[in-house]
Order: C-alpha cells, then structure tokens, then sequence
C-alpha cells in the first residue's frame, strides 16, 4: 500500500510500505525521503501519536492514508531553548509591572501564560498547516506581484510613448 507522509510546512513523499511495517521502519523510510532524523519525528494519524514498536495495521493505517510528521529538536537543544529568555513574556512583564503590584503582576503574567499555552495545544496541525501555507504564499505574491506591476506600469510607459509619436 502507499502512504502520504507530510511534514508540516507541506513537503510530503509517498512510501510503499505493508501494514505489517513498524512505525520505527516508518520513520526509517521517512528519514530517508524528507531527511528528517527519526529521533526528531513524531508520526501522526488522524490525531493520534504513533508508538515506534507498533505495526501500521495496529493504528488500522490502509492504503492511501495520509501521516502528518511533527519535528521535535533534539533533547540538548529542547532544555538550551527552555533557559533562553523569552522577549515577549519578559517584556509583557515589565508592562504589568506599570500597571499592578509586583505579586499581582506576577500572577498575572502567570495566568496569561498558561491560557496561552492552553490555547496553543488547541490549535490543530490542520490549521497550522493551513497559517504556514497562507503566510508563505503571502510573502512569495508579494515579490511576484511588485514585478508584474512594474512590468504593467513598463508596458503602459511603452504605449503611450507609441501612441504620443
């Protein structure tokens, strides 16, 4: 059978595999074709994680499925990530801190942060697939647009130059 695996920012490949494959094969496979490193992917299907040690048909994955990878950073660099500062959080911070008591605006920030990070795990892999595909065809018209409208405004130049003589 063939599957879709695609990562999120909309490279994708399709795998022959069995339903008999392992989810570490998997990755193997898709390590290979999109040159993410197993140790990084998470493999998704309809939602739901895929554990390396099961099979395919354990998740009932049929022909033509589609499996949506997640890249997660390595662990070193997970915990350096964790340590750096955060801007925005820091300077909301000293904004709360204009504002309320020091104990208050610390409870604050608190509670903005963890509806943030609520609201964050909402969000579905489908509408994030659906943000970074429209913010990148935001930015790449842009280039393209600004030429054809010089090419446009060339080509206008061009007529009524003709048309003057």
């Amino acid at each position: 059978m063939f599957l879709t695996v695609k990562l999120l920012l909309g490279r994708r490949c399709s795998l022959k595999v069995t339903g008999k494959e392992s989810v570490a094969t998997l990755k193997k496979l898709v390590s290979e074709r999109l040159h993410v490193p197993e140790e990084q992917q998470h493999l998704l299907f309809r939602g739901q994680l895929l554990a390396d040690d099961k099979c395919l048909s354990d998740y009932c994955i049929g022909p033509n499925a589609s499996i949506n990878v997640i890249m997660w950073p390595l662990e070193k660099a997970e915990q350096d990530k964790a340590h750096q500062p955060q801007p925005l959080w820091s300077q909301l911070g000293r904004i709360l801190a204009k504002h309320f008591r020091p104990q208050d605006a610390k409870v604050v920030l608190q509670l903005l942060r963890q509806r943030h990070e609520e609201r964050v795990q909402r969000v579905s892999l489908e509408a994030l697939e659906q943000l970074a595909c429209y913010l990148l065809a935001e930015q790449q018209p842009v280039g393209q647009a600004g030429e054809k409208e010089f090419q446009a405004a060339d080509s206008e130049l061009q007529q009524q130059e003709g048309g003057g003589e």
